[in-house]
């Protein structure tokens, strides 16, 4: 686990980087961005089948995790590549003639961001219920009343939910600074009961993930800004 906390680093600045050798225009860009977005769609649906569907076929449970595994892998290479390039194109709007497409291809984007985290939130609340006897044990021993718990599930739930609903209601930035809220608590509370810094890597995961999506929706105000009047009047 601690080799992927390092590879989706890795795999995020390498994505950005490319943009040095390949800077495509919008409409490549935009294939790339339903790319990831399918990709999104596909991994969550892998992973739901991963871990709920009870398969035993051994060849098909495997086939599910290495889809699961290289497919995010693949998916964050793409996410940091269209990262940078949207950073691109909002800096240059300006000078952009169609900043429709622009807004069009953070949209895309953004969809796919929001639907592979906000599933790994919604997995992750399933299997705690799956394992409440675990979970109270947990909290109990970590100082926090049973009451917390259901609070920290209905919170992740309704973050996830957040992040789903923002294209209608511009609940993103808000559900997803929370949820960095809570994965930050995960990360201070496996710190203080001195747990082996692996038990944090899932959290530091989400972290990673968050400030990826956070930092989309301020691009995305940021290409809803009209551009600076450039006219030259005279009197």
């Amino acid at each position: 686990m601690q080799m992927d906390v390092l590879i989706i680093i890795g795999l995020l600045i390498l994505g950005c980087l490319l943009n040095c050798l390949w800077e495509p225009g919008f409409t490549p860009a935009k294939r790339l961005a339903w790319v990831y977005l399918a990709l999104s769609c596909i991994i969550a649906l892998s992973a739901w089948l991963f871990y709920f569907a009870g398969i035993r076929i051994t060849v098909i449970q495997s086939a599910l995790g290495v889809l699961k595994q290289y497919g995010g892998y693949l998916s964050h290479l793409l996410l940091g590549f269209l990262m940078a390039n949207i950073l691109f194109k909002v800096w240059m709007k300006d000078t952009l003639p169609d900043s429709e497409n622009l807004r069009a291809m953070i949209r895309t984007t953004l969809w796919g961001a929001a639907i592979g985290i906000a599933n790994s939130f919604i997995i992750a609340t399933v299997g705690k219920s799956m394992n409440m006897p675990y979970m109270i044990g947990f909290f109990k021993q970590s100082g926090y009343a049973v009451w917390f718990l259901y609070f920290i599930m209905a919170a992740e739930t309704a973050g996830a939910l957040g992040i789903l609903l923002h294209v209608k209601l511009r609940t993103g930035m808000a559900a997803s600074l929370g949820l960095f809220l809570i994965m930050t608590g995960a990360v201070y509370t496996h710190v203080h009961n001195h747990d082996p810094f692996s038990d944090s890597y899932a959290a530091l995961v989400q972290l990673i993930n968050l400030s990826t999506l956070l930092l989309i929706y301020y691009l995305e105000k940021m290409a809803g800004r009209k551009p600076a009047d450039t006219h030259i009047y005279i009197i």
